[in-house]
């Protein structure tokens, strides 16, 4: 009797997924009316089944923790849920333009994705998705991934949501490999809030309920990430160092221009851990001197892309945005890459998101973006200053690695889409691993050393909104006075550099009553 009990016990939580797996493919095959319902039930079904699965198996082999069954089981539905939503109500209430008459955010998956299904509805193989005869996809991994879903589990209807499924997986799937990573690295409680600040920032939700490439590469990046902890703690080396292999191999598939400086990161940070245990200085010295030699000819080896990419995208920001255009008029020549960089960090601009006229759906998605990356940015900037204060340790020594990669990216991406509101946010946020750490970090580390200047890049930021807010409401509701931009510059310096030194003002007359930093 105990030995079925134990079995029963062994076996129910797949019987609960695969019930609540058909019945998810129901919910969505109802929702959306793709083609026939019971074989649009059975193929969603399957692909829910087979992704929830594999997330089971992945938190049993992380631990089974319950806290990280919350993050895992919440990061999939709430973009599951999200897809669907979008899927429903573009058709309905987005513009009128193709891509959103068909359920679908950015233009690009749209084009892919229509070339994925004439790929699989063709007799070609999966492998031409490689070639150069589809330029929706420069690189071939999701038009591959995309067409042999659809080739093999949904060769009836072309169903978008597959894709959405699988990507709503990867982002799931991310959070343990996350988190297994960084365990025993930095404090528990931050390291819950690194967790679940992966699972609910708004861009991560928006992305891994669309057909876009971006959660591939944040689940490939989380995997060489926990490969090289476990490598570096000599356990289950064979294992990592596959892991690390098909993860890199799976990235260079996906965009080798994202994949490259990808492991090239994940290698820095075992460089930086691995080297404290040299005793010699020249054989740190060599390294070091490798590893930029490595930085310069990757450079060297993109540099024409680079180059035409930032050309390229730097006028296609003032071609498409007026307000950009007029605001430039007004500033020198040689400040208009700094100008629209600064602009790019800004995006998506939460005050434009409330103020501007759109579609209530479009709308919303405006301000959740926004709202996600104005809550974490000012946590970051705060990060940047503070990691540099700790005392020395190797901690210290993989933070600011961190810091500096996480902010390098920050604003190559602000280069490479200048101030547009869609590719910006959304190449930024392929390093939204190393960020959610970064901010769980600074969170807790605030809290733990009574350090108020948290609160005043918050502060600071707030000003920044508050008039911004007042000058876009101002420019689509003519009634109301509008302030001359420089002017308000102006006082937005003025206020913050209040903030600044009356902070440390306040501070040197009331010192805080514990500085003690998180283990």
């Amino acid at each position: 009797m105990l030995r079925e009990n134990n079995i029963a016990k062994k076996y129910l939580p797949l019987v609960w997924i695969a019930v609540s797996s058909f019945g998810l493919g129901a919910a969505v095959q109802g929702m959306l009316s793709l083609g026939n319902f019971w074989s649009g039930m059975l193929v969603t079904a399957l692909m829910i089944l087979i992704i929830s699965g594999t997330l089971y198996f992945a938190w049993k082999k992380a631990g089974a923790g319950q806290a990280l069954a919350w993050m895992m089981l919440l990061a999939f539905i709430l973009r599951l849920g999200y897809a669907v939503f979008l899927a429903w109500g573009l058709p309905r209430f987005g513009y009128p333009e193709p891509p959103q008459q068909t359920g679908y955010v950015f233009e690009d998956a749209y084009r892919r994705d229509r070339n994925a299904w004439a790929l699989a509805q063709s007799d070609k193989p999966i492998t031409r998705a490689f070639s150069d005869d589809y330029e929706v996809d420069q690189y071939g991994g999701v038009l591959a991934l995309s067409a042999f879903v659809y080739r093999y589990i949904s060769p009836d209807l072309h169903r978008p949501i597959l894709i959405s499924i699988l990507a709503a997986g990867a982002m799931a799937l991310s959070v343990p490999f996350l988190l297994a990573g960084m365990k025993g690295k930095i404090n528990g409680k931050a390291l819950l809030w690194a967790g679940w600040i992966l699972v609910l920032y708004p861009e991560g939700i928006l992305l891994g309920a669309s057909q876009m490439r971006d959660p591939f590469l944040i689940l490939f990046f989380t995997m060489m990430f926990w490969a090289a902890a476990c490598w570096m703690d000599r356990r289950d080396t064979t294992i990592a160092l596959a892991v690390f292999a098909l993860s890199a191999i799976c990235l260079l598939l996906f965009t080798f221009r994202v994949g490259l400086p990808m492991i090239g990161v994940v290698l820095l940070w075992v460089w930086v851990i691995e080297s404290s245990k040299f005793q010699k200085r020249w054989v740190k010295i060599a390294g070091w001197v490798l590893i930029a030699a490595a930085m310069l000819f990757g450079l060297w080896v993109m540099r024409d892309w680079v180059d035409a990419v930032l050309h390229w995208d730097t006028l296609q920001t003032i071609a498409r945005s007026g307000r950009v255009q007029f605001q430039l008029e007004s500033v020198p020549g040689w400040l208009h890459f700094p100008f629209l960089l600064i602009y790019g960090l800004l995006q998506p601009v939460l005050p434009a998101a409330i103020a501007a006229p759109a579609p209530w759906i479009w709308q919303s998605l405006g301000i959740m973006r926004a709202l996600g990356w104005y809550l974490l940015f000012p946590l970051l900037a705060y990060v940047l200053i503070r990691v540099w204060h700790l005392g020395p340790s190797l901690k210290k020594q993989w933070l600011i690695v961190f810091v500096l990669i996480v902010w390098a990216w920050i604003f190559v991406a602000s280069a490479r889409a200048g101030g547009d509101q869609w590719d910006n946010p959304r190449y930024r946020t392929i390093f939204l691993p190393w960020m959610s750490i970064l901010a769980g970090w600074g969170l807790i580390h605030a809290r733990q050393t009574k350090d108020r200047w948290l609160g005043r890049v918050y502060a600071i930021e707030g000003i920044f909104l508050l008039f911004f807010t007042e000058w876009y409401i101002s420019r689509y509701y003519p009634v109301i006075p509008r302030l001359n931009m420089w002017f308000m510059v102006g006082m937005i310096l003025i206020l913050s550099l209040l903030v600044v030194f009356g902070g440390w003002l306040w501070d040197r007359q009331h010192p805080r009553e514990s500085l003690t930093d998180d283990k």
